[in-house]
């Protein structure tokens, strides 16, 4: 059985990444930010060891989104005292301002993407797509 299933998932990557871009421009970040920036908010202290494997990110990706919110001065780098190897990173009082707006863009999109669907369709697909990234994950990393 042939599925659009890849067209459909690459149509609403590409859409939610011009959504976000279009909407985080003001702020001087990016759709590729924005997850690093929340983790960081919920998570003070976390490490960039540990922002790539929440997201099954490779480091080159967490290093330049880091990099970039340094920049802006939305977060804070500092050397951990007892391994001087970690750097732990906080969010800055000029990030605060960011968080909500960025929580009612998620919201925004949520509504975006299931708008005309039921409560009970919103759940099915979710669980389902979760699924899915689960399955490609472990196919991609020696699973399956």
């Amino acid at each position: 059985m042939e599925t659009n299933l890849n067209k459909y998932a690459s149509i609403i990557y590409r859409q939610a990444q011009r959504y976000y871009d279009r909407e985080l421009s003001k702020y001087g970040i990016g759709c590729g930010q924005q997850f690093f920036l929340l983790h960081i908010h919920s998570n003070q202290g976390t490490s960039m060891y540990d922002l790539a494997q929440l997201g099954h990110f490779d480091k080159g990706t967490v290093t330049k989104a880091v990099q970039k919110l340094e920049e802006e001065d939305y977060i804070r780098i500092e050397v951990d005292a007892k391994d001087r190897r970690i750097r732990r990173l906080y969010t800055t009082e000029k990030a605060e301002a960011v968080f909500q707006a960025v929580y009612d863009m998620r919201v925004k999109w949520n509504g975006v993407m299931t708008e005309g669907m039921t409560e009970e369709e919103v759940r099915t697909a979710s669980r389902l797509m979760a699924k899915m990234a689960e399955n490609v994950y472990h196919y991609m990393n020696g699973g399956i």
